[in-house]
């Protein structure tokens, strides 16, 4: 039997040869010589460079499958030339093995593999024929049973047994007895059959004599015989399979038949054979085509170019613009901060005042940037991080810059200022954030961006038009939306919700495509993209869409200026200019054809193997060093500046910009003859003499020259007249022929012919045209003159229809608003169901309760809009800035929008509300109506609260705070707690203006001067219950309460209240305006590491790159684990709740990796590279769903054991907040290493992984957030991977490491990744952009296409070509392109290029039935034999760091959390400060010497303690919600023990609580005369408020960690809060309270707080001896001359009667209780911080797996 070494032999056959060399086939490994596989195997080689083109072929015999009646066992049999005996064991990864072990399971079941692929796939392609055959009848299952075997296999597919003698037995459903195939014996010329096989790696097949093979072969049931010579009818089922099988498995046998055709002298019948097959599958593929295509994609079925040229003609004209840009300089005044904030410098820094500013340094991002950008071309910005790419990209689109920077320079288009211009109508702009409404779909996304920028739509088309466009108009497509679709691959998606961050439904690419489809809806001349492939965007789709860009540019003449992330040569071969900057600066600007020999000039050589884009980017930094060449001086930044301006291309530059004639520059390409006619123009002075001389075109002279037709290279047809600039030619600079020295053009006559004839070819012209002005005027319409295309009414209904869509599929923020609306309202009616309209002032005063109560809740529950409103914020700033839509039109739809919520709030509560309380329905029910109208406008008012808050605010903290306050004062000045005659007089203006005061006052004139209150008092029986109508005989018993308490008494103060409302809601309103007009909240200060980053770029600017980036010392201290990862056949399945049924994701895939090596997992989108990572790792996944065998060293894998040796790096950086990068660094490391490790260690291991990754110069920044903006993604990837390095992991797992990074920093990570990896850890990474550099380094890929099969594992080779040679050995493969990446060339050569692309092989297929395949087969089963043989079993499991150290590490991490977190802490600080001086100031002259008094100043501590409580538990929402993805990263590594990182949750809540509960005793105390009677009386007020306010801190905390989704817990805060506020004995007074809702009452910790803190204020012993003396001096009740020693306060108008005596009857107050009230406080907060600890680890969990759902 043919061995694994390629042959040399040719076969006998006469068929054609394929000019390449094919894979041998896989049957040709039965029996395998030793000597050979070791030294010479080459499996599926593809031929070298000096190969190819030659003729070498391969032994690619097999086995012929047969039916007999004989069950005797069937196996492969070796040639005669090859003996059994020869077996001699074969060295594969250093493990000596017998072949004869793995022949029955590994070839036999590898076979049965392929086999089953030719029956079990699918075709498309074939529907029809299958659907003609089978008719009516079901289609057979096929099935392969095995017997089992003593080793049964864990590779195999489908349902099979295997006998001992390894038979295999293929049977479908109607399968007669004894029928069984197997393979014969080899023939005499050494095939299988008599049958050869030239480039396909697949057995043949005996086809029936005599039979055609197409026609036949489904008509009939042929016979064929077996090897005795006996005819066997072949069934029905059989041809069914053929239906059933892939195309290429039937191509394959189409072709062994036209063989043997061939070979046995048929030539003619071969050839009919052939054209039917291709006639056949030509007219398929057609029919199919059109029954599939319709609208826009038939359009689009002969190409974009054809497109658009055919309806050019009938489009508006575009004004082309010339855009000059001439000595850009712009800087930004930043304020340098001298270390990070602490709690310490923030005090520190408001106690210097003035003195201690920081100190502000002007930061230059571009200087002296001059150029130009040509219409019909594209322009690729490339250059370092931190270059000013996209500063560039701003100005130059006329986006507006940091309000504190400084340009100077100028920018026009065609000539005008772009100030003076309506730039945003001429350039769009596509930002490289990916921000959406995520309820909207795609398309509807692009039809709302559309109808706000496109002026020309369809009911403008001309009847021409219409025609060219009837195939799209019929189906009511909008063709420029649908091409937009087409183009961005987003058809398949264009109907799908866009999905937010926690719940996405698009993928990072589509997200970003979404963007660029939105931005260039409309029609502009001048389009900026700011990474045009953000978001992770795949390689090829990245090139369709600037190969369509290019199209649309080169048709309509527009320009583009661009910069991409990573771009491939082929990507960076289709722009047409560069500009590099580096350091704000021009190093080099001209055609890209010019970059490389210009640099080449400078000494600077590009290697083969890199992209020229990535040679740009490195070649002017301190590592452009290693590109240059010997004998040349090495440059820094500055030479670089100096010789680009002494450059012809440079002066061409300046010509060009300084020109006062408007020209335009196009270049043309083309090979000799050019067919162009040149002549001369000379241009003279007055006095005769020559000034210039220009080389004009004078016409195309030759037909057939190749610039006389119209192609892509050509920026702009070339046209008589055309003035030429430049010559040039293939790898030469362009020589300038025209300049504005008189003496250069004179020196240059006549040399025009010479320079062409000397370039090589192709030649390339710069040529000049003058551009009309005039005319490109009058091609500006109306879209193109006026800031904003809409009208103001058709905008706000546009924008009000999205708003009301939108609303109304936000249907979970939809219920929780209503549902929070009914609990509360039920609650409130529920509480307050007794009230009577009896003359009674208790119950009159539980109205007006009713009334307090309504207004505030009312208010509060609007206040859970502001994160959503904030979370538009950025969606705002996107389209107004593009000039979508303008400011006030935006604000009435949102005004208009939020009408219907607020109605319906109001409603819901004014049904359930008004009729349980039984309030007043006399007077036609018009005090209904007066009622539903207050509520009304409250909610809308605070509903514009926080709309203006939204857009005025910097941040969410700081609209708390101002909330928090603006709050506090409405509900203190609402009349309620304080009435009008007790407000001091300098807080009365405060009084006056609060809506929630004039709201109170509407609804008590509204219900007290009904009908239902007209008794009078002298009518009254019992004036006792009434006393306001004591010395008020003739008022009626409403008007006398409302003259008692000393309100307004007329109605027509309730439209006074009314227009209040009113104003307060336009002010709001025209605040929100002016916040959204003139505010842009960025971000202005420079953080320490953007200091230290400046400073240490220039002290490395000189440094080489083998100083900077070399390997250096790859070692670390620790040792790590030796570990093998072997998986075997993973699959992978999840749930697709739209369609109800599973999605594979996974399908088969297995591969290993081994200590120090490298693992990149590749494909396109959606081929299940992130998947297969996570089911590697452990992580995201659901472990039911996945199959298949994962092993480490031999043993099957443990999650709880393998977590204590992988690092895991998420695409998402979860950073531990407020720390510093070594002390993130070190956490890790304490967390995560074994015991054994001493602290030394540690902090050594800390040092060296921070050299290692290179951030040893950043260690002591502070990280803020997830997502730092003022860290560059590279450092971001950097702290990433160090942090989990520090765990001395075995394996480390990285997600998309280089998405997002450009090339510069991609091969920075790449090179770390190597050193890892060169420490013995093994590195498996899913990526999906790799340069050929980069692919070298790792050791083996595993290529996925979509659906999750393997389509290549093995090692890439050098710069791929292993990879490459793999693929183009296929035969009906193309080859590679030389300016393709490998790993681009196989995700488009597998059709995973874009979603909607497909290819007619199975290249999964190909792969299982290679050789490669059956080597990893066989590698797979070594490893599954190696137990122990690669590294031990790990058996540790559970918490690797002593509790002790988790503890302290723990504690202080957290502590340095909260120091550090000065916007969260310092801001409750103040904000309680605050408070405590509006509640100090207010009751500071309050005496309680009278009831109402009295009443008045106990209320303080209700309202103390209800807004601090409100405050404290929404503050700490965000808080915990900020550090929630840190958390959940940490515990998947199993690092800390849940209970003690809640106990240290609890440490660090309980100092700064602690603090601000101080502040706000301290200052509101003494003010308020509270509780100062002495330190014991002041010290237990302040402990019952400080345990009142950590309970409810740690209730906020509770919520935040049950609830699902952040809506939610801001929901539930308020309604907590409100059940607490009805029944906690003040509002409410408890014998007024209901028997079924009492129980709220006592597990109420705020009525136990009140209980507590009220008594601790007004307690006085009335019976001690200077008072009652225990009873025996009763006198003393009213008689102050009685006692005159007692000093407890009295009340004058209640008879003298002791206040404490009174309030404590009023309030059901029992001093006696104050230990118990603090004890079950302390409970609260214990029950609180045990449920939370309880709550973490559940319903984290569930959060995972709806992270796991949304991630796929």
């Amino acid at each position: 039997m043919a061995d694994l070494e390629s042959s040399d032999s040719t076969p006998k056959g006469t068929g054609d040869v394929d000019s390449r060399v094919s894979r041998p086939s896989l049957d040709s490994v039965s029996a395998v010589d030793v000597k050979q596989t070791r030294t010479s195997a080459n499996l599926g080689r593809a031929p070298s460079n000096g190969e190819r083109g030659q003729s070498t072929v391969y032994d690619n015999s097999g086995p012929t499958i047969r039916r007999q009646k004989s069950h005797s066992s069937a196996r492969i049999q070796p040639l005669a030339s090859t003996r059994m005996t020869d077996y001699q064991g074969i060295d594969i990864g250093g493990v000596s093995f017998d072949p004869r072990d793995l022949l029955e399971e590994g070839l036999g079941e590898w076979q049965d593999r392929a086999r089953s692929l030719l029956t079990l796939k699918r075709s498309s392609s074939i529907a029809s024929a299958r659907a003609s055959y089978r008719g009516l009848g079901q289609t057979p299952s096929l099935r392969f049973e095995r017997q089992q075997s003593a080793r049964p296999s864990h590779d195999s597919y489908g349902e099979t047994e295997e006998s001992t003698q390894g038979a295999v037995r293929y049977s479908t459903g109607d399968e007669r007895d004894g029928d069984r195939f197997q393979f014969s014996e080899p023939s005499d010329d050494g095939t299988y059959g008599g049958h050869e096989r030239l480039g396909l790696a697949t057995p043949g097949f005996e086809t029936p004599p005599g039979s055609n093979f197409l026609g036949a072969g489904l008509q009939h049931e042929s016979r064929a015989s077996d090897g005795e010579g006996n005819s066997q009818n072949l069934s029905r089922d059989f041809y069914a399979n053929l239906a059933d099988a892939p195309q290429a498995s039937l191509i394959h046998l189409v072709s062994l038949y036209h063989q043997t055709l061939v070979r046995h002298g048929l030539v003619e019948e071969a050839l009919s054979i052939s054209s039917v097959l291709a006639g056949l599958q030509n007219q398929e593929e057609s029919t199919e085509r059109e029954l599939e295509l319709k609208g826009i994609d038939l359009l689009l079925k002969e190409g974009l170019l054809k497109y658009l040229l055919s309806i050019h003609p009938h489009l508006p004209p575009l004004p082309r613009q010339v855009v000059k840009f001439q000595g850009l300089t712009y800087s930004e005044k930043v304020k340098i901060e001298k270390g990070y904030e602490t709690m310490f410098t923030k005090i520190k820094s408001l106690l210097g005042g003035p003195f201690t500013r920081l100190p502000v340094e002007n930061m230059t991002l571009l200087k002296d940037v001059t150029g130009y950008l040509m219409p019909g071309t594209l322009t690729l910005v490339v250059g370092p991080p931190g270059s000013g790419k996209r500063t560039f990209l701003n100005i130059i689109g006329g986006r507006s810059t940091n309000p504190g920077g400084s340009l100077k320079g100028t920018v026009t288009y065609n000539g005008i200022d772009v100030h003076n211009t309506q730039c945003r109508r001429l350039a769009a702009v596509v930002p490289s954030v990916d921000v959406h409404l995520p309820s909207l779909t795609v398309r509807e996304t692009l039809e709302f961006a559309r109808d706000c920028t496109a002026s020309f739509k369809t009911k403008h088309y001309s009847e021409e038009l219409k025609v060219i466009m009837g195939e799209a108009l019929k189906h009511g497509q909008d063709p420029k939306l649908e091409m937009n679709l087409s183009i961005l691959s987003l058809k398949r998606v264009a109907d799908r919700p866009v999905g937010s961050p926690m719940m996405p439904s698009l993928t990072a690419s589509e997200q970003h495509h979404l963007t660029t489809a939105e931005m260039i809806a409309g029609i502009y001349p001048v389009y900026v993209f700011d990474q045009l492939n953000a978001g992770g965007v795949s390689e090829g789709m990245t090139f369709d869409l600037v190969s369509s860009v290019r199209i649309f540019t080169r048709v309509r003449q527009c320009s583009v200026l661009a910069s991409t992330l990573q771009p491939s040569q082929e990507i960076f071969d289709l722009f047409d200019r560069i500009i590099l900057l580096d350091g704000g600066q021009v190093m080099f600007q001209g055609p890209r054809q010019d970059a490389l020999p210009y640099f080449e000039s400078l000494g600077y050589l590009k290697p083969k193997h890199l992209s020229t884009s990535e040679f740009l980017s490195d070649v002017t930094t301190p590592e452009g060093v290693r590109y240059l060449q010997p004998g040349f001086t090495r440059l820094n930044r500055e030479d670089f500046v100096a010789s680009f301006l002494l450059s012809p291309t440079f002066r061409d530059i300046r010509r060009v910009v300084h020109s006062g004639d408007s020209v335009q520059e196009h270049w043309v390409q083309g090979h000799k003859p050019l067919g162009l006619g040149f002549t001369e123009r000379r241009s003279n002075n007055t006095s005769g003499s020559t000034t210039a001389i220009s080389t004009l075109v004078a016409g195309v002279i030759e037909k057939g020259g190749s610039l006389a037709e119209i192609t892509m290279d050509h920026t702009s047809s070339v046209a008589p007249g055309d003035e030429v600039v430049a010559v040039g030619g293939a790898g030469g600079l362009l020589k300038y022929f025209k300049s504005n020295d008189r003496r250069a053009n004179s020196s240059l006559e006549g040399g025009l012919a010479e320079a062409i004839d000397e370039v090589a070819e192709p030649v390339r012209l710069q040529l000049e045209r003058p551009l009309d002005l005039a005319k490109e005027a009058k091609n500006c319409p109306y879209q193109f003159q006026n800031e904003y295309l809409l009208n103001f009414v058709p905008e706000v209904n546009l924008l009000l229809k999205r708003e009301m869509k939108v609303l109304m599929r936000n249907r979970i923020g939809l219920r929780l608003r209503v549902g929070q609306v009914l609990i509360m309202s039920i609650y409130t009616g529920v509480v307050f169901f007794r009230v009577q309209d009896d003359p009674n002032q208790l119950v009159m005063n539980l109205k007006r309760s009713v009334f307090f109560i309504s207004l505030l809740n009312i208010t509060l529950i609007n206040l859970g809009q502001l994160p959503a409103l904030m979370e538009e914020r950025a969606i705002y700033y996107k389209q107004q800035g593009a000039r979508f839509f303008r400011p006030q039109s935006f604000l009435f739809s949102k005004i208009l929008g939020a009408l219907p919520i607020s109605m319906l709030e109001a409603t819901l509560w004014t049904l359930v509300v008004y009729f349980m309380t039984d309030l007043s329905v006399k007077d036609g029910g018009w005090h209904f109506w007066v009622y539903y109208v207050i509520l009304s406008l409250t909610a809308i008012n605070g509903a514009s609260l926080v709309r203006f808050m939204a857009y005025f605010a910097p941040d969410r903290d700081a609209a708390n705070a101002i909330i928090g306050i603006l709050v506090a004062l409405f509900i203190v000045f609402a009349g309620f707690l304080v009435p009008r005659f007790l407000v001091p007089k300098y807080w009365l203006w405060a009084y006056y203006i609060d809506p929630l005061q004039w709201a109170t006052l509407a609804l008590v004139l509204n219900e007290y001067n009904s009908k239902s209150y007209s008794l009078l008092c002298n009518e009254v029986p019992n004036l006792a219950n009434i006393p306001q109508c004591i010395g008020r005989p003739t008022d009626t018993v409403g008007h006398a309460y409302l003259a008692r308490g000393q309100f307004y008494t007329s109605n027509s103060w309730i439209a006074v209240a009314v227009a209040v409302l009113l104003g307060w809601i336009v002010l709001w309103n025209i605040g929100a305006y002016f916040a959204m007009a003139k505010k842009r909240h960025l971000s202005q200060a420079l953080s320490p590491y953007m200091e230290k980053r400046l400073s240490w770029r220039e002290q490395h600017q000189v440094k080489t790159r083998d100083e900077e980036w070399g390997q250096g010392e790859s070692k670390l201290c620790l040792e790590s684990i030796p570990i093998t990862l072997s998986w075997h056949e993973l699959s992978y399945e999840i749930m697709i709740p739209a369609i109800g049924r599973t999605q594979t994701v996974l399908n088969y895939v297995s591969g290993w990796g081994k200590p120090g090596e490298m693992v990149a997992l590749a494909g396109g989108s959606g081929a299940g590279k992130t998947t297969l990572l996570n089911c590697l790792a452990g992580r995201k996944i659901s472990p039911a769903r996945l199959g298949g065998q994962i092993l480490v060293n031999g043993y099957t894998r443990v999650r709880k054991t393998f977590a204590h040796v992988e690092g895991y790096v998420e695409d998402i950086m979860a950073y531990a907040p407020y720390m510093t990068v070594r002390e993130g660094i070190e956490f890790s490391a304490a967390m995560r290493l074994s015991k054994k490790v001493q602290a030394k260690e540690r902090k050594l291991l800390t040092d060296e992984v921070m050299k290692l990754m290179k951030i040893d110069h950043i260690s002591n920044m502070i990280l803020t957030l997830a997502g730092n903006e003022e860290v560059s993604k590279e450092q971001a990837v950097r702290l990433a991977i160090a942090i989990e390095l520090a765990g001395n992991p075995s394996v480390l797992f990285l997600d998309g490491p280089t998405s997002g990074l450009d090339s510069h920093a991609s091969r920075h990570i790449i090179e770390c990744l190597k050193t890892i990896a060169d420490t013995g850890r093994l590195v498996i990474v899913s990526i999906q952009l790799l340069n050929p550099w980069q692919l070298s380094v790792f050791n083996s890929i595993q290529l996925l296409k979509r659906g999750g099969e393997t389509v290549y594992f093995g090692s890439p080779g050098a710069n791929g070509e292993s990879l490459l040679k793999y693929f183009e050995a296929i035969p009906g493969t193309p080859r590679c392109s030389l300016n393709k990446s490998p790993i681009t060339y196989a995700i488009d050569v597998i059709g995973d290029r874009a979603a909607d692309h497909k290819t007619p092989r199975d290249y999964a297929f190909e792969y299982r039935v290679s050789e490669l395949a059956l080597r990893n087969h066989i590698q797979l089963q070594i490893l599954r034999r190696s137990k122990g043989d690669n590294g031990p079993e790990l058996l540790e499991s559970g918490y690797r760091a002593p509790y002790l150290v988790m503890a302290w590490e723990i504690m202080l991490k957290i502590q340095r959390m909260y120091w550090r977190n000065t916007s969260y802490n310092f801001g409750r600080m103040t904000g309680a400060l605050a408070l405590a001086l509006i509640l100090g100031t207010i009751y500071f002259n309050i005496n309680p010497h009278t009831t109402v008094n009295m009443n008045v100043k106990s209320q303080s501590l209700f309202i103390l303690c209800i807004l601090l409580g409100i405050s404290n538990a929404q503050n700490v929402i965000p808080q915990i919600l900020r550090m929630t993805v840190t958390v959940e990263r940490e515990q998947l590594t199993n690092q800390f023990n849940v209970l003690m990182y809640n106990a240290g949750w609890t440490l660090g809540e309980v100092p700064y609580l602690a603090v601000s509960t101080m502040i706000v005793c301290f200052v509101f105390c003494l003010m308020a005369q509270i509780a100062v009677d002495s330190a014991a009386h002041f010290f237990r007020f302040y402990f019952v408020l400080f345990e009142f306010c950590l309970a409810i801190t740690f209730l906020g905390i509770f919520i935040c960690v049950i609830s699902p989704i952040p809506q939610v817990a801001a929901t539930l805060v308020p309604i907590v809060i409100g059940f607490w506020t009805a029944t906690a004995g003040s509002v409410v007074p408890k014998m007024m309270i209901l028997k079924t809702v009492i129980w709220i009452f006592w597990t109420n910790p705020l009525q136990w707080a009140l209980n507590a803190l009220t008594s601790i204020a007004f307690f006085c012993d009335t019976n001690k001896p200077a008072c009652l003396d225990s009873g025996r001096n009763l006198a003393c009740l009213n008689d102050p001359t009685a006692c005159p020693q007692c000093d407890c306060k009295r009340l004058d108008d209640a008879r003298n009667a002791f206040l404490w005596t009174t309030l404590k009857v009023n309030r059901t107050l029992d001093h006696s209780r104050v230990p118990i009230d603090m004890l079950v406080l302390f409970l609260y907060c214990v029950f609180f911080r045990v449920a939370t600890a309880l709550a973490i680890s559940y319903f984290q969990r569930k959060r995972l797996q709806m992270a796991n759902k949304a991630h796929h």
